[in-house]
């Protein structure tokens, strides 16, 4: 679970870097923060919580309901 973290959030840190988001179903070249900031930024901090979010589980932070 750590490394999905590490790399959700990795992904959208790329993205803020480069002004660029590459997500599925993209126009080529991705979707830039400025010219369609809807499609940039809604991907973008969706990655960044599920990134955060599977870091604390992983760090035991968030505690999942045990399986039965």
């Amino acid at each position: 679970m750590l490394p999905i973290g590490l790399a959700a959030v990795g992904w959208a840190g790329h993205s803020l870097m480069t002004g660029k988001g590459y997500y599925k179903g993209c126009p080529p070249g991705g979707f830039d923060r400025t010219e369609d900031p809807f499609s940039f930024w809604a991907p973008t901090i969706v990655i960044f919580c599920v990134g955060v979010f599977a870091i604390l589980v992983a760090l035991g932070v968030i505690p999942l309901p045990s399986r039965p």
